[in-house]
């Protein structure tokens, strides 16, 4: 009875390592079919690079000019194919700050209208909240709207800035701009 038993507990421990091996095998092939269609997708990434090199390299300039425009120094636009899809980072030099972070975004909002507008696609407008200036000097927040509304002119799309007039800054405008003339009541 014991033996019967000791073979009744072996035979289950056997059963248990087979299916654990028919499992393994099975995540094992799965892993390669994965990696392999993971290589297909990346070449595939890589000749869509490739072939998009031209809008790429506008997107780099439109965001040079737009932070050159902000800063003295040109921020960098980085788009690069990597295993893991499009990476896109982008830096404007100077102290790590929150307010530099957030004029990284407003620029890169700007450069994808300007993509889009040339190319009679988007929504024809941007939408900034008051938030996006936060931790943002009163004069930086003065050119970035004064960038925003001459680029929304110049591009043909619409410039939406929710703020409240007490958050209005009211020096670092160029003469001849009257920030009045944007308001909406």
């Amino acid at each position: 009875t014991s033996l019967r038993e000791e073979a009744a507990r072996v035979e289950g421990e056997v059963q248990t390592l087979s299916d654990r091996l028919v499992a393994a095998e099975r995540i094992e092939s799965t892993k390669t079919e994965l990696e392999a269609e993971r290589n297909k997708l990346y070449a595939a990434l890589q000749s869509d690079y490739q072939e998009r090199a031209d809008i790429v390299a506008e997107a780099v300039l439109a965001f040079e000019d737009l932070s050159n425009a902000l800063y003295e120094r040109a921020g960098r636009l980085t788009i690069s194919p990597t295993r893991n899809g499009p990476e896109i980072t982008f830096d404007i030099e100077g102290q790590r700050s929150k307010g530099i972070g957030n004029m990284q975004i407003f620029c890169f909002d700007l450069m994808l209208m300007d993509l889009v507008s040339k190319r009679n696609s988007g929504p024809g407008f941007l939408i900034h909240d008051s938030h996006l200036f936060d931790g943002v000097d009163e004069r930086q927040v003065a050119r970035a709207l004064q960038l925003g509304a001459r680029h929304a002119e110049e591009i043909g799309y619409q410039y939406i800035v929710t703020m409240n007039s007490d958050a209005l800054p009211t020096e670092g405008f160029d003469r001849g701009f009257a920030i009045e003339d944007y308001f909406n009541p």
